[in-house]
């Protein structure tokens, strides 16, 4: 891939994209820091292409583009920041709606259950029933799952602390934007695998009450790393995440922040979500392949 032109935020791309794939154009918009940078898939393409967005350009002279109001605007004054910051907001809703909806769905669970607190609001999501009578107690087994199947995937909106919440949902909001701005379809399918798989990994090992994105955010990780190693590189991501991320899960497994009294994590979650991740990418890699050979 070729780096075509970089844009600022704020600017709706879409007449541009429209045009490159009418003319059979494939490309990338990748969102970075504040600007959007439009990739050409074909290199020999690239003069074709950069005349195509200079007509395209050229054809909305006469309407004053939307960056160039916010410069005028944008000044030391509190309101030119404020606007500034509303158009960053608009624009990265608009590149990665379904990164920012999760991470809203997940902040109003939050809130609703009291962090897990509340057990009556906690009940509706935990992947085993939870009935409270003059004490809380889990129903084992998987047969409500049959009458219930949303417990499947429910779990990973649950959180149980500040420190919880704030650690996945920042983790969320990296690799679920990086995955959604090459393809929205995408973080939708690995949303829903890696969430079941790591729920039914933590609950085949026990039946106990657990919750989180942490699962997800592991098979993400794993689904961007084998990616990124056998295939020409998209997402990006720095050596320093994987080796951290990787460490902390060892970290978990061995059981040191229980000994710390830091709590149980749910590790079975993490390993099931990894290997989910890994799988698809590595299933994902193949295919491509195999559609290269045949043409």
């Amino acid at each position: 891939m070729i780096l075509l032109q970089r844009f600022p935020a704020n600017v709706d791309l879409t007449p541009i994209t429209q045009a490159l794939w009418q003319h059979k154009m494939p490309h990338r918009v990748r969102f970075v820091e504040s600007e959007q940078q439009l990739w050409l898939q074909d290199s020999a393409q690239h003069g074709a292409a950069q005349t195509l967005m200079q007509q395209v350009l050229q054809g909305n002279a006469g309407e004053e583009p939307a960056h160039s109001i916010l410069s005028d605007q944008v000044n030391s004054s509190f309101m030119g920041a404020a606007l500034l910051s509303l158009a960053h907001a608009k624009a990265w809703f608009r590149l990665t709606p379904i990164t920012l909806l999760v991470f809203l769905v997940a902040v109003l669970v939050a809130l609703f259950s009291q962090l897990g607190t509340d057990l009556q609001a906690v009940a509706w999501l935990s992947f085993f029933p939870l009935v409270l009578d003059t004490q809380a107690y889990l129903v084992n087994g998987f047969e409500h799952l049959w009458q219930q199947p949303w417990r499947l995937i429910s779990p990973m909106l649950l959180h149980f602390g500040w420190l919880h919440m704030v650690f996945n949902l920042l983790w969320w909001l990296d690799l679920g934007r990086r995955i959604e701005h090459q393809s929205k379809l995408l973080l939708v399918a690995l949303l829903l695998v890696t969430s079941l798989a790591a729920n039914v990994a933590q609950a085949w090992q026990e039946a106990s009450l657990f919750g989180g994105l942490s699962g997800v955010i592991y098979g993400l990780l794993g689904y961007i790393w084998v990616i990124d190693r056998y295939n020409a590189p998209r997402y990006h991501l720095p050596q320093s995440i994987l080796i951290f991320m990787l460490l902390w899960l060892l970290l978990g497994v061995s059981g040191l922040f229980s000994a710390l009294g830091f709590g149980a994590m749910a590790n079975m979650a993490h390993l099931g979500g990894l290997v989910a991740g890994v799988v698809w990418a590595f299933l994902h890699t193949l295919l491509w392949r195999i559609r290269s050979n045949n043409r």
